[in-house]
């Protein structure tokens, strides 16, 4: 009723959560018509998430009208929908969409394709936990892409990805891997800030391996601000590390997730790639898998020649043994400049 009663006016936002409804196909019903109605008024911002049971969607059909995917007005969509809608689509035309994001959705490199032609002025493109089947992200007009996998747990070994996007200023990526490591290339020769966390989330007992072709950190090399985390780090660091060129525009690091005490000497020598870096920030691991975590003899480590680099901020575990020897390397590591230690004790959390 409230509807027709605005019947003469536009929507500008749109927003419908759904969870088990019941009796589900006039729920379907009632859900296609709204939308219907918010699309026919002009609606800019669409939010839509059908948090159902997936059996029971499978039975629907979409319910999100056709009309949807050449909808003029809109300018900011979030879907977040368990069904296979995307897969039925012939054509994408969304003029002025700028953001759109996508959870739980089966994603082939043809829908990704229509999706990257359909929306000529998309800037900001949020994928999580969607089932990824395509291997390419090709986009001139993207400038922030973040990709998160928490959900999807790799089984298999997916083919290369290449994303391939110049005019990129974001890249956030963030996944969990159980057998093979992420073979991806990055084409960003205008990225500025980046996020990268990569977690082993193998059986415990079984072998992970970080195998297989990728430049991640290669890609990453042009970037100002730059944050890596995971359980993967280390396997990351040694991979591509002795192939990476000079971290040139870096001011600003962060890297969690890292034992410090057993893999110091691979920080540094990252450290030694980035000339003009102004602020480091670490956090120890919460532990490691080394069996000789606390028992190795100290590191050997060469002064950080960067001159600009001022701030170290360093976070570790208090109940970790080899804080003490962390804290030499990173008085070794700063002698040559002005920067000023900051430690921070934090508590386990189970």
């Amino acid at each position: 009723m409230t509807l027709l009663l605005r019947e003469a006016s536009d929507v500008h936002t749109f927003r419908l959560f759904c969870f088990g409804i019941s009796p589900l196909p006039k729920c379907h019903m009632f859900v296609r018509s709204w939308i219907a109605y918010a699309l026919k008024h002009n609606v800019q911002v669409f939010k839509f998430d059908y948090d159902c049971d997936h059996h029971l969607l499978l039975l629907l059909p979409s319910s999100l009208p056709l009309g949807f995917f050449n909808c003029a007005s809109l300018v900011d969509a979030s879907i977040t929908y368990i069904f296979p809608l995307l897969n039925i689509i012939n054509v994408i035309n969304l003029p002025c969409l700028r953001r759109l994001y996508l959870e739980d959705i089966d994603l082939d490199q043809d829908v990704v394709d229509k999706l990257l032609c359909g929306c000529p002025v998309l800037e900001l493109l949020h994928l999580k936990d969607c089932d990824r089947e395509y291997s390419t992200i090709n986009s001139q007009n993207l400038k922030y892409l973040v990709v998160e996998d928490r959900d999807s747990y790799l089984e298999t070994e997916r083919e290369m990805e290449l994303i391939n996007t110049p005019n990129l200023l974001s890249f956030r990526y963030t996944t969990n891997i159980k057998s093979f490591g992420p073979k991806m290339f990055l084409k960003v020769p205008s990225l500025t800030s980046a996020y990268v966390c990569i977690n082993d989330m193998s059986w415990e007992g079984s072998k992970s391996c970080f195998k297989g072709k990728s430049n991640i950190l290669i890609g990453l090399s042009n970037v100002q601000n730059l944050k890596l985390s995971g359980s993967m780090l280390k396997d990351l660091l040694e991979k591509e590390l002795s192939n990476c060129p000079e971290f040139s525009n870096l001011k600003d690091l962060s890297v969690d997730e890292l034992c410090l005490s057993c893999h110091f000497n691979l920080l540094a020598s990252f450290l030694n790639r980035c000339p003009y870096l102004e602020k480091l920030s670490l956090k120890d691991a919460v532990y490691c898998k080394s069996q000789m975590h606390g028992n190795q003899e100290l590191l050997k480590i060469a002064p950080f020649n960067g001159k600009r680099l001022t701030t170290v901020e360093f976070k570790f575990y208090k109940r970790e043994k080899s804080f003490p020897q962390v804290v030499k390397y990173l008085q070794d590591i700063t002698e040559n400049s002005r920067a000023q230690i900051n430690m921070t004790s934090i508590s386990f959390r189970y």
